[in-house]
């Protein structure tokens, strides 16, 4: 998205949020998909056994009625569900689209004079994310999606009025900022949101490890704040007498 900036291009990102996306995949897609990645018969029936039973210590369940879901927090999930979405990369024509686990954006950069027809190019594309979509029984909420236009302040000026985009019903209008893996970016991809936000989430919890600071010992008191990684400098700031272990 920067270099498009310093072609004078605007980018158009759109966020797409898919509900319960672990939960929504169906287990004969997804078998069909690792064979197509060249994985084993074998492995392929090690899959098809480990959606379909449990088993604690040695003791193996009874085969389950199950045809969708992987589980959530388990280590192969994040890999399944990117081998379930490699085919949807190929989806759009005109835009970009890129995938982080169950993160999607489509991204379409172009400059100022052909926004109508970049806008028509997007909502073709992502037309045809949300048909993809539902043919592998993921659903797309339109109302938690975000959509966004990126450029320079100057050419964030002479953007039209209208420049919201149609999807699954509902009509996407830019917003100022929105989330993206943890980081909160703004139409100019200035970070100051992000690092107030982040200020802002850190001393909310000193002023909660400050309350209860009297209330434990030494030891149990540094592990209180020990996996709050991101407010370690703060707390040496403020508690400059308390020696914090290494992170």
């Amino acid at each position: 998205m920067l270099e498009p900036m310093d072609k004078k291009e605007l980018t158009a990102l759109v966020l797409l949020d898919v509900s319960k996306a672990f939960d929504s995949i169906n287990h004969h897609r997804l078998l069909h998909k690792l064979a197509n990645v060249d994985a084993s018969p074998a492995t392929v029936q090690w899959f098809k056994s480990y959606f379909q039973s449990t088993r604690i210590n040695s003791a193996l369940s009874d085969p389950l009625p199950s045809t969708h879901r992987v589980p959530q927090g388990a280590t192969l999930s994040p890999l399944l569900f990117c081998i379930y979405l490699n085919d949807l990369l190929s989806v759009s024509r005109d835009s970009s689209l890129e995938s982080y686990v169950d993160d999607s954006k489509v991204l379409l950069s172009f400059p100022l004079h052909q926004i109508d027809a970049a806008i028509a190019n997007l909502k073709q594309d992502l037309h045809r994310v949300a048909s993809w979509c539902c043919e592998n029984h993921l659903l797309i909420n339109p109302g938690k999606t975000k959509y966004m236009m990126i450029g320079t302040r100057q050419m964030m000026n002479k953007l039209p009025t209208d420049t919201s985009v149609s999807f699954l019903g509902k009509s996407l209008k830019p917003v100022d900022s929105a989330k993206d893996l943890g980081v909160t970016l703004d139409r100019h991809l200035n970070y100051d949101k992000h690092v107030s936000l982040l200020v802002s989430s850190c001393l909310n919890k000193l002023c909660q490890i400050n309350c209860a600071k009297n209330s434990f010992d030494t030891k149990t008191y540094r592990k209180s704040f020990h996996p709050w990684s991101s407010a370690k400098w703060f707390i040496v700031l403020w508690c400059g007498r308390i020696r914090l272990p290494p992170m």
